[in-house]
């Protein structure tokens, strides 16, 4: 089943078929009205590629979904865009691995471009779908009433299997993942951690849940007037994680791309960086911080 995977690291080539159609039994609803803000980049194909031990990038080139392979079964985060799940079906395929050996899909956040996918992955994988309680009542809308963004940004319904809350682990044999709550971005937004091991030498793996407030209504929300105390705490909360590989929904996030093109050109340790964390969650906040003080500065200015 993963003998591909194995000629693989050996070979470090990876060769994806622009032709491959992963097997489906069905089709979940995703019409054309489920419209997702996107950028090219989020349905640009891309070749999988193993991050380090058993942690693979499976999405396509600018929204992450990441493969952590385990004995005991395979584990998805996130699903990309609503009608592209053809491309990580391809990818997960093109490693040797059976759509069926995944066992749990993760959620980040319940925004459509890592949300949109999973109703569909879930169908094709009977993988049992994971998520923050707080979010799970917003996947089950299908993005309905998005505290931030209303309806603008809908995608298929997603019925959530289990719901985690900060700090639960979830255990899959030996592999361990960590669910910490990082609210703001949505109120479920979610930072999972685990650990990946190659060689011997085993590193902390993190998917910082997004950071980000892009077009948020940070003052007088009634719909989540929390959000600027949660934003606060979350910035705090990732830059205390014991953290190696830091990695986000958006490879941007953490300078993924860059990163990997030095570790081709050499540097084997490109990905490693313990400061990745901090440095994303001091970055984050400092946006943050000017765009809640124009925000205050015009609200001050309209009274």
């Amino acid at each position: 089943m993963r003998v591909l995977i194995t000629t693989i690291l050996v070979s470090g080539l990876i060769a994806l078929s622009a032709c491959t159609q992963p097997s489906s039994t069905g089709q979940v609803n995703t019409a054309d009205d489920f419209s997702c803000a996107n950028d090219p980049s989020w349905t640009t194909p891309q070749e999988p590629l193993r991050i380090y031990g058993n942690t693979w990038y499976v999405g396509p080139r600018g929204l992450t979904v990441l493969l952590i392979t385990a004995p005991t079964g395979d584990v998805l985060i996130d699903g990309g865009v609503p009608g592209h799940t053809s491309l990580i079906e391809a990818n997960i395929q093109n490693l040797g691995i059976h759509l069926r050996d995944i066992k749990w899909i993760l959620n980040s956040h319940a925004h459509c471009d890592h949300a949109g996918g999973i109703a569909q992955l879930a169908h094709d994988t009977g993988a049992q779908v994971i998520a923050n309680a707080e979010d799970t009542p917003l996947l089950a809308r299908g993005g309905h009433d998005d505290p931030e963004y209303g309806d603008r940004f809908r995608f298929p319904p997603v019925d959530v299997s289990r719901s985690v809350t900060d700090g639960e682990s979830l255990h899959l044999g030996n592999l361990v993942l960590t669910a910490y709550s990082t609210p703001g971005h949505t109120k479920g937004n979610t930072t999972w951690t685990w650990t990946s091991c190659e060689g011997g030498r085993c590193l902390h793996m993190v998917d910082i849940g997004s950071l980000s407030a892009p077009d948020f209504k940070l003052i007088g929300n009634p719909k989540y007037p929390d959000v600027v105390k949660d934003f606060e705490s979350s910035f705090a909360k990732v830059a205390a994680l014991s953290c190696d590989i830091a990695l986000g929904p958006h490879p941007e996030m953490v300078n993924f791309w860059e990163r990997v093109t030095k570790r081709e050109q050499g540097d084997a340790d490109a990905l490693i960086d313990p400061t990745g964390c901090r440095a994303y969650a001091a970055d984050a906040r400092e946006n943050f911080e000017a765009q809640l003080a124009k925000q205050r500065a015009d609200a001050a200015l309209k009274k």
